[in-house]
C-alpha cells in the first residue's frame, strides 16, 4: 500500500475530508496530490498529517519501519480470530501484549483497539458491567483520536450490550448511533455496519415495530457485504423471515429460515445453526405439526450442548416444555421447563426466566391449580412490561385478565385486560421467538 492511499485510508476512517486534514498549513489540492501519491510531503508535514490522524510518521510509511506496530497489528489479527473461536484466554494473552506495546511506544489505535476486542470477550462471558467500561473507554479513546470507525464500533458494543441485557428500548437509540457514525466513517463495506443493522432489526422487532425491523433486516441482506460474507447474509435473512413468522405469513418466513440454515450450514457456523433450528421448530409448532418441531428443537439443544451454550440451553428447554404442553406431555414439560427456569436464574436472565413461567403457568392450568398459574403469570408480565416488550405483554395479559376474572377477580381482570388492549395497539405477537443476534 502506498503512502498516498493509506493516508487517504486513514482520513475516511477517521471521518475527515480533505480540507479538514490540510487545515490551515495545507491545501485540500496538495492532500489531493499528496493521496495520489504525485506529490513527496517533508518530514515536518509528515508530522503534521500524522498527528491529525491519530497515528504516527513510521505507520504512515509502512509496517516494515515500525516493526513494534506491525507485531500489534499481527497480534490483534490473531486476537480477533481467537475470540471467533470463543479461544478467550488465548485471545487474552494476544491482547496483554498488544497493551503493553501500545503503552510502551504510544500506539494509540492499537490500544483502542485492544479495549473493543477485550469489550468483545467481556460480553461474550456475560459479563456486562466489564464489557461497558472497555466499550466506554474505547469510545473516548476513539473520540480523542477523531477514529469515527472505531467510535462506531465501541457504539455497537454499547448497544449489543443492552440487547443481551434485554434492555431493547435503550439498545435501538444506541444502534442508530453506531450506524450514524460507521456511515460517517464511510465504512460501507465494514461489517460492523451490517452487524448494526441486524442488531437494530432484531431489538425493534422484540418491541413490536415490525415494519421498521423488516426494513433495517432486508437493507442488510441487500448489501455488498452480506452478498460476500455467509454468516452475515445468514443472520440478515434470518432476520426476515423471523417477522415474517410473527406475521403469520408462515410459508415465507420458512423459506427464508430455511435459505439462513443453508448460509449457516456452509459457512459451518454451528451457533447460529443452533438458532435457526430452534426458530425453524417453532415455527413448525405453530403449524400444529408439534412432533416434527420437536426433532427440529431437540437437534438445537443437542448443537447447544456441544457448543456449551448455557443462555441458548436455557431458551430451547423452554420452548421444548411448550411443544410438550401441546402434545399433552405435562411431565415432559414440567422438566423442561423447569430446568429451562433453573438456567435462566442462575444466568440472571430475567426475559428466559419469565418464558419459562408462561410455560408453567400452561401446565398449572392443565393441572387445575390455578391460584399457581395467576402467580406465574404475574410474575411474567412485570417482567416483559419492565423491558417494554409490548407484544408479550398484549398475550400475557389478557391470558391473566381472563382467568382472573374467571375466579371473580373483577377489578383485577380489568386492570389486566385494559393493559392488554392497550399493548394489542402497538404491536401483534406471536409465541416465543429466538432472534438473530451477532456471534
Amino acid at each position: 500500500m502506498s503512502l498516498g492511499h493509506r493516508i487517504r485510508q486513514l482520513r475516511q476512517t477517521r471521518g475527515l475530508t480533505q480540507s479538514q486534514l490540510g487545515g490551515q498549513e495545507l491545501s485540500k489540492s496538495f492532500i489531493s496530490l499528496l493521496e495520489k501519491d504525485r506529490t513527496k510531503p517533508s518530514l515536518d508535514t509528515l508530522l503534521l498529517i500524522a498527528q491529525r490522524l491519530g497515528t504516527s510518521v513510521d505507520a504512515l510509511l509502512g509496517q516494515n519501519g515500525n516493526i513494534p506496530a506491525a507485531v500489534c497489528q499481527g497480534l490483534l489479527s490473531l486476537s480477533r480470530e481467537a475470540i471467533e473461536d470463543r479461544q478467550h484466554e488465548v485471545a487474552q494473552r494476544y491482547l496483554g501484549v498488544v497493551e503493553f506495546v501500545a503503552a510502551r511506544y504510544g500506539f494509540g489505535e492499537p490500544a483502542t483497539e485492544t479495549l473493543l476486542q477485550q469489550g468483545q470477550i467481556e460480553v461474550d462471558k456475560r459479563s456486562f458491567e466489564a464489557a461497558w467500561i472497555k466499550s466506554d473507554a474505547a469510545y473516548h479513546a476513539a473520540e480523542t483520536q477523531t477514529d469515527e470507525w472505531r467510535a462506531g464500533r465501541a457504539v455497537l458494543l454499547m448497544a449489543w450490550i443492552k440487547h443481551r441485557q434485554r434492555e431493547f428500548s435503550a439498545a435501538v437509540p444506541l444502534f442508530e448511533k453506531a450506524l450514524s457514525r460507521l456511515r460517517r466513517a464511510k465504512a460501507g463495506r465494514d461489517p460492523a455496519r451490517i452487524e448494526a443493522l441486524i442488531g437494530m432489526g432484531s431489538a425493534l422487532t422484540h418491541m413490536g415495530k415490525y415494519a421498521a425491523a423488516i426494513r433495517r433486516y432486508k437493507e442488510a441482506a441487500q448489501s455488498d457485504v452480506a452478498q460476500h460474507n455467509l454468516k452475515l447474509r445468514g443472520q440478515a435473512l434470518w432476520g426476515v423471515g423471523w417477522v415474517e413468522r410473527k406475521l403469520g405469513k408462515f410459508d415465507i418466513a420458512k423459506e427464508f429460515l430455511a435459505s439462513a440454515k443453508d448460509a449457516f450450514e456452509q459457512a459451518e457456523d454451528l451457533r447460529n445453526l443452533m438458532r435457526v433450528l430452534h426458530n425453524l421448530g417453532q415455527l413448525l409448532h405453530e403449524q400444529g405439526r408439534s412432533r416434527e418441531a420437536l426433532r427440529y428443537l431437540h437437534h438445537a439443544l443437542r448443537v447447544a450442548d456441544r457448543m456449551d451454550s448455557a443462555f441458548d440451553r436455557a431458551a430451547t428447554l423452554t420452548e421444548i416444555g411448550r411443544v410438550n404442553v401441546s402434545l399433552g406431555n405435562l411431565e415432559d414439560a414440567d422438566h423442561f421447563a423447569t430446568t429451562a427456569l433453573q438456567q435462566a436464574v442462575a444466568l440472571n436472565d430475567a426475559v428466559e426466566a419469565a418464558e419459562a413461567k408462561t410455560v408453567l403457568a400452561e401446565i398449572r392450568i392443565r393441572r387445575s391449580d390455578v391460584p399457581g398459574a395467576i402467580e406465574l403469570l404475574k410474575e411474567a408480565v412485570a417482567t416483559f412490561r419492565e423491558r417494554k416488550m409490548t407484544g408479550k405483554v398484549a398475550v400475557v395479559a389478557r391470558e391473566l385478565g381472563l382467568m382472573l376474572r374467571s375466579r371473580g377477580a373483577h377489578a383485577q381482570a380489568s386492570e389486566y385486560l385494559v393493559l392488554s388492549l392497550e399493548h394489542s395497539k402497538s404491536a401483534e405477537h406471536t409465541p416465543r421467538e429466538t432472534a438473530p443476534v451477532r456471534g
